[in-house]
């Protein structure tokens, strides 16, 4: 390993920048007293409030500055510190060499010549709590304070030990995205000089989740789908420590999937030297967004105004990872695979006792981070977890940050390819086992390969049916319905369909998603955890219904059968006739006769008169006569 030359002047011009900094702040924090006193003389003691206010602000910003500026104090001092420990260092170790030849013809003794280890007891201790390697002088903490800005530091932040991974659940029969909650490591006691944010991992995806300590909860609810319980580690899994003293520093193998070498790539280059004092790496916030990126990567062909967000939440009995879009009850698209320890908000609605079996109220939000905040409100109580990291490809709402100060946010997240989420993998599963119902996910079993083809066309037309005489047409809905029966009438009679026609349903179903942009609603004004159903969400709700019906149909466009295009189309199907808003009609058996009307229908330029074909009023029958009729004489006389 090459030498790390550290020279003592940098450090004390370093710390010379520090005071500075320190002198700048406090002149920064200081109120504009000139300004506050005439402040009451100029617009009168009806601007009390506002004064008091202003100088409450005032009062704050100073003390917050104060502290950092002390911050930048105490860093000066330990930089100067630094400095002088290690001349000395140096000076000491110069006379050992000295001494150690003296007596022996000016040659010094050992095997390790100049080079020898620095003694022990001499200079500052190393970051972490580890002896330096051989030919690396000893690293000096530049900052046992807060983050700093605005210097270079000498030594990267972050972990300074080996991570070790959780042990991932070992159960066959545990349903993707419904796993048991993941226990993970305790953090490194105190002596171990660990700094930065530990997290931990599955080995089955790589998907890393912050350390949380404290007992597992008791009840049925879990935190999240991802990992194993408490119990996994204690002592009888091997490599596992019973306690989680030293449990970071125990390295476990993971599994060499695709999204598990995106994620210690993403965090590797998280944890690079930033040049930013103190700061730390966020692990939640890493797996977060590198899922989002892979995601977003493998999704560039969407709709217009679909937005995808990704969530952590933690607990003492582990974390979990939540994803949504803003389209429906956060539709997944075809062809993209998740790791099996991602869930969806969606799938847990059953277990939310307040929602009263009408659906989530926050369906139809333009804003899918909000809706992982709203899921983490009613979700969080009930499993003893909390919100710890929020990504989205939309910005942030300023107001969550401003409720949420402790979460680690990020906005405007844009698409990353360093793992291909459109390939299949052991560790990744469909949109079907992540989150769709057990029930379609089962009958995709039962049909046979020969019938997968009939079964596409049954789901295509049922829903195509269904969803006419549940749903009233509307003019942004007319044409994809028009075209879907021109569609569907040429595939039931077994004659290939004109490229031109799926072009038109193409072009009907991106209208359909431009109408639904105005009617997403807005909820940044409403407090979070305030949310209530609305049945102003019908006519979106419609429009979503209509997109789902379009997709089914567009499967059938594909040229090969195959059992994945039957677990793709029982998912729209099944996000159709599974909503617990969507309600069926049923079509009537028969019309009676007496119930038809008839209506005339005309030559055009003449005038026809209906038929009559009512009878006389009662009491007005005209009968003959029952006897002969009556002779008539005439008397010629």
């Amino acid at each position: 390993m090459a030498e790390m030359d550290i020279d003592p002047a940098v450090l004390r011009q370093l710390a010379e920048q520090h005071l500075r900094v320190a002198e700048e702040t406090r002149a920064w924090a200081k109120p504009p007293q000139d300004w506050l006193d005439a402040f009451i003389p100029t617009y009168g003691k009806i601007a009390s409030p506002v004064y008091d206010a202003l100088i409450e602000y005032y009062n704050a910003r100073q003390q917050a500055g104060e502290n950092l500026a002390d911050q930048h104090v105490r860093t000066a001092e330990e930089l100067r510190a630094a400095a002088d420990a290690y001349e000395q260092a140096d000076h000491d170790f110069a006379n050992k060499i000295r001494q150690a030849g003296e007596g022996h013809d000016g040659a010094p003794t050992g095997h390790g010549g100049p080079s020898t280890p620095t003694p022990t007891g001499i200079g500052p201790a190393p970051v972490g709590g580890h002896a330096p390697a051989d030919g690396v002088r000893p690293a000096v903490p530049v900052s046992s304070g807060p983050a700093q800005t605005g210097i270079a530091p000498m030594t990267p932040a972050g972990p300074a030990v080996p991570e070790m991974p959780a042990a991932a659940s070992a159960d066959p029969a545990m349903a993707p995205g419904q796993s048991a909650p993941m226990a993970p490591a305790a953090h490194a006691g105190a002596d171990s000089g660990v700094t930065g944010t530990t997290t931990s991992t599955s080995p089955g995806s790589g998907v890393y989740a912050g350390t949380a300590a404290g007992p597992v909860p008791t009840g049925p609810v879990p935190v999240g789908p991802m990992g194993s319980t408490a119990d996994s580690q204690s002592a009888g899994q091997p490599g596992v420590p019973a306690n989680g003293t030293n449990a970071d520093a125990v390295p476990v193998p993971m599994a060499p999937t695709p999204f598990g070498a995106a994620i210690a790539k993403a965090r590797e280059k998280q944890a690079a030297p930033s040049y930013m004092v103190g700061e730390e790496v966020d692990g939640d916030l890493v797996v977060a967004r590198t899922l989002l990126q892979a995601v977003l990567a493998a999704t560039e062909a969407t709709a217009i105004g679909l937005h995808w967000s990704v969530a952590v939440l933690r607990g003492p009995a582990g974390a979990g990872v939540f994803i949504t879009s803003n389209e429906g009850r956060g539709w997944l698209p075809a062809g993209m695979y998740l790791p099996r320890e991602v869930s969806t908000p969606w799938v847990w609605d059953d277990m939310l006792g307040d929602t009263g079996g009408a659906g989530s109220p926050w369906e139809g939000i333009s804003d899918p981070a909000r809706i992982l905040v709203e899921f983490a409100l009613a979700w969080g109580p009930k499993a003893n977890a909390e919100l710890v990291a929020l990504v989205s490809s939309a910005p942030i709402d300023g107001g969550l940050r401003t409720r949420f100060p402790n979460v680690a946010m990020e906005g405007f997240v844009g698409p990353e390819y360093e793992v291909d989420l459109r390939i299949n993998t052991p560790d990744t599963a469909d949109r079907l086992a992540l989150a769709g119902s057990a029930e379609a996910a089962d009958s995709t079993v039962e049909v046979p390969e020969a019938q997968i083809r009939a079964r596409l066309v049954q789901f295509a037309a049922d829903a195509h049916g269904r969803v006419a005489r549940a749903v009233a047409s509307t003019p942004d809905a007319a044409e994809s319905r028009r075209i879907r029966d021109r569609i569907l009438a040429v595939v039931e009679a077994g004659q290939p369909v004109s490229r031109q026609w799926w072009d038109e349903l193409r072009e009907a179903d991106d209208l359909l998603a431009a109408a639904m942009l105005s009617r997403r609603m807005d909820v940044g004004r409403v407090e979070p955890g305030e949310l209530r159903v609305d049945e102003e969400g019908a006519a979106l709700r419609g429009l979503v219904f209509e997109r789902r019906c379009n997709e089914l149909l567009f499967l059938l466009a594909e040229e090969e059968s195959n059992r994945q295009l039957l677990r793709d189309a029982t998912y729209a199907y099944d996000q159709i006739m599974n909503h617990p808003r969507f309600e069926d009609v049923s079509v009537p058996v028969a019309v009676g006769a007496e119930e038809k009307v008839t209506r005339p229908v005309g030559v055009p330029g003449q005038v026809s008169a209906p038929s009559v074909t009512a009878g006389p009023p009662p009491g007005s029958t005209v009968s003959a006569p029952a006897g002969p009729p009556p002779v008539i004489t005439t008397d010629r006389n």
